[in-house]
């Protein structure tokens, strides 16, 4: 040819031998080769027979990575693809002919055959035989989309088989991964009987006679694995008796007039039919555990239940357990999840391969986010880059479903996780990994102090950014598992400095939120912090901090007695007189809880004057609320209730709390009242500080607090013989302290209800005493030791029938 240029017949065949040669060369087959670069085998197959017009841009970058590419041997191939997409002078051919002159005969049933075992899917076949049934007068669209390994294309292919008896015209199937609208056209009008001579040579052609054809014909067209809108509609037929069925990872919100069905993830009962069915129900049942342990740790993605009941199917000597530990390991999970030529990994990859480089970039980092979920302010930190950038990426994460949203949160499946950790490992240095791993750690601790900073009375304030102590509340609720986990990474690597800010930052936060985190765990690492870094304040102040945790939080008071003497001892030695205080007002506390009231009323009063003597008022009142406790315990309830008027008063005058502080010791106060107005016999009193304790915790989301006020208010209108407001206000108390998985107090409230239950309804004493007595479990303190016994002795009583 001698430098002419060559024609358009000539350049498809040397891109067609090129590509063959490569991959020959690789020793890839055609499978190989079309799961490497997420193309189909037909494309591969298509495209080295010359037939393909026009390979995508996208998809010859794709081969050109999954054939190892590179220099100037990459620069050839592509150029071939690019050349392949001039349209070359077309040969002289007749003009089409009018559509009139084509068959019309020819029946396609191109729908590969149906899954055997699908499961969990059979209100998803109703809907679209629902939609199928319906006469919109115009062809119908459906968009199945979801993640990877989600079984869009097996619900699509047996909605297809179900519907076939609707569409006497035929049923077409392509799969559109790598392939291009023009060939796939041009295969459809051959599957609708068009002679190759007659296929028209441009795809706008091909297009229109595609339409001509669909205008009068019951056809259903499944279009499976598109990657967006530009794939799908060239396909789409135009007869108003026609259903198009789309699968894809994305929504495909440019489509027009289609209805969307987005998948979800099997539910449990699902997952194990559909194991059952792979690998027979005996094998199920003989380790149901083990069947619903598998189900789990496939994240309840069809696929890989699949791909696990292939696996044991494959082998009838494996147990359930085994396959489990297995998957137990999450280094070896993805591999696992293989069999044959199916793997969940592979599945991944394709959605992975169709990312932007900042949208990659943005998905192998936020892997290292620890919570269950996130917001794009923390995917920002941990990428790198602003908050608009991050936003805009993860919402391309989403539109590829490698990422799933929830409100304004985002969340991976945890299989993807797994995947988008492993690409991390593979493609990026580790020191810039230790970069995003840092710096998400510190975003969050210092975020996390700020917010906690907000709670904080006036006089400790330090400067606090955010808006309000119900906009600090509401984030550190909201990704309590994102700096839990970062507070941890931070002891590990030895951060104390970082540690014991962040801990001692959150105890005015944890008075009002008491149940709702781990705080034993969290001023334990504060406290060690402060040891490791020679630092004896603050660890008293924290060594004080878990000491109430211990009785309040978790009602454990032999280790709250012990870590209080710690913190006692410790502040004494360096002269520190009010922690020295507040270890005096916790120890009484649990003095009085532990049925040893006369010996707290010493402590609270040296309390309350140290104190005074370092003029911190709401220590003071602190420790005057805990000498009230113990006068109302020694049955000196006019002595506790005048003294709890007067920490009431206080705590309602200007103080420097905050309204979430303020709201939490005026409810504390109002219930301490009430139960001194309830030991000197005044219930009807009782019972309105009581309600208003528990209204004004609940205006405050201190939950806790809130269930003990209305476990207090039904026992005192209990007393007023108002029995269903006291099983209402019980029951209301006993859902919240369930919530909390609060087992003391459980116990108490099931006791309550027992008691009124006990004369009209026996039966269902019994059952809420036996309650009542497993949630006592192993506490050990003598009021759970009073409570078991009494409940023994119930037990005993009545006898079951």
């Amino acid at each position: 040819m001698g430098g002419a240029i060559a024609t358009g017949q000539e350049q498809r065949d040397r891109f067609g031998d090129r590509l063959r040669n490569l991959r020959r060369s690789l020793g890839l087959t055609q499978e190989a080769l079309a799961e490497a670069s997420g193309s189909s085998v037909r494309s591969i197959r298509e495209m080295e027979r010359g037939r393909v017009r026009s390979p995508q841009r996208r998809t010859a970058v794709l081969l050109a990575d999954a054939l190892r590419l590179a220099g100037p041997e990459r620069s050839r191939f592509l150029d071939l693809a690019r050349a392949e997409r001039r349209p070359p002078d077309p040969a002289p051919r007749p003009a089409d002919p009018p559509a009139a002159a084509l068959p019309a005969a020819v029946v396609p049933g191109e729908l590969p055959a149906a899954v055997p075992d699908l499961a969990g899917r059979s209100d998803a076949l109703d809907q679209l035989s629902a939609l199928a049934a319906a006469d919109t007068g115009a062809a119908r669209v459906v968009v199945l989309h979801g993640p990877p390994g989600i079984g869009k294309t097996s619900l699509a292919v047996a909605a297809g088989h179900r519907l076939s008896a609707s569409f006497g015209d035929g049923q077409l199937f392509a799969d559109l991964q790598g392939a291009d609208p023009a060939d796939t056209l041009a295969g459809f009008l051959r599957s609708l009987g068009v002679p190759d001579s007659l296929v028209p040579v441009s795809p706008a052609e091909r297009g229109g006679l595609f339409r001509t054809l669909t205008r009068n014909r019951r056809l259903l067209v499944v279009l499976d694995d598109a990657a967006d809108e530009a794939r799908v509609r060239p396909l789409l037929p135009a007869g108003r008796h026609c259903l198009a069925l789309v699968t894809s990872r994305r929504p495909l919100t440019g489509l027009a007039g289609a209805v969307r069905q987005p998948l979800d993830l099997l539910d449990p009962a699902a997952g194990r039919e559909l194991l059952a069915a792979i690998v027979g129900p005996e094998r199920v049942a003989a380790e149901p555990d083990a069947a619903d342990q598998l189900v789990t740790l496939c994240g309840r993605l069809p696929l890989a239940i699949r791909i696990t009941g292939n696996r044991l199917a494959s082998r009838p000597r494996w147990s359930v357990r085994r396959l489990v530990d297995l998957l137990h390991d999450q280094r070896r999970r993805l591999t696992v999840l293989t069999a044959g030529d199916l793997g969940i990994r592979a599945a991944f990859e394709v959605s992975y391969r169709q990312l932007d480089p900042a949208a990659a970039a943005v998905f192998r980092r936020a892997s290292l986010i620890p919570g269950a979920d996130f917001d794009e302010s923390l995917v920002a930190a941990v990428a790198g880059t602003d908050e608009e950038t991050a936003a805009l990426a993860v919402e391309e994460l989403v539109e590829a479903g490698v990422l799933l949203s929830s409100g304004d949160r985002y969340h991976f499946h945890d299989l993807v996780r797994l995947y988008a950790a492993e690409r991390l490992d593979a493609e990026e240095d580790p020191v810039d990994r230790a970069a995003a791993h840092d710096r998400m750690v510190g975003w969050l601790l210092h975020r996390t102090e700020r917010a906690g900073a907000v709670f904080e009375p006036v006089a400790d304030r330090a400067d606090a950014p955010v808006a309000d102590d119900r906009t600090a509340a509401s984030w550190l609720d909201r990704e309590s598992g994102n700096w839990l986990a970062a507070l941890r990474d931070a002891a590990r690597a030895g951060r104390h400095t970082d540690v014991i800010r962040v801990a001692r930052s959150l105890h005015w936060y944890s008075d009002a939120n008491s149940h709702r985190h781990p705080w034993d765990e969290i001023f334990a690492l504060g406290a060690a912090a402060a040891r490791a870094a020679g630092r004896p304040r603050d660890e008293a102040v924290l060594l004080n901090f878990l000491g109430w945790a211990h009785y309040f939080c978790r009602d454990r008071n032999a280790e709250a007695r012990t870590v209080l003497d710690r913190a006692l001892e410790l502040a004494r030695r360096i002269g520190d007189r009010r922690e020295e205080a507040w270890a005096l007002t916790y120890g009484a506390a649990v003095l009085v809880r532990t049925g040893h009231a006369a010996a707290a009323l010493d402590p609270c009063r040296r309390a309350v004057d140290l104190f005074r003597r370092v003029g911190y008022a709401l220590g003071e009142h602190c420790a005057a609320s805990a000498q009230g406790a113990a006068l109302a315990a020694l049955g000196r309830y006019a002595e506790a209730a005048d003294l709890h008027r007067e920490v009431l008063a206080f705590y309602r005058r200007d103080n420097g709390l905050t309204r979430t502080g303020a709201a939490v010791t005026q409810g504390a106060a109002m219930i301490s009242l009430g139960g001194a107005l309830a030991g000197l016999g005044r219930w009807r009193e009782a019972a309105d500080e009581f309600d208003r304790a528990r209204r004004t915790f609940d205006r405050c989301g201190a939950t806790f607090s809130e269930a003990h006020a209305t476990y207090r208010y039904g026992l005192a209108v209990r007393a007023l013989g108002e029995v269903d407001d006291a099983a209402d206000a019980l029951r209301q108390a006993l859902a919240l302290f369930c919530a909390l998985s609060s087992p003391w107090w459980e116990a108490q409230t099931l006791h309550a209800l027992a008691a009124l239950a006990a004369d009209d309804r026996p039966a269902e004493a019994q059952v809420l005493r036996e309650r009542a007595l497993d949630r006592c479990g192993e506490l050990d303190a003598p009021e759970v030791r009073t409570l078991r016994a009494a409940l023994q002795r119930e037990l005993a009583a009545r006898p079951p029938g």
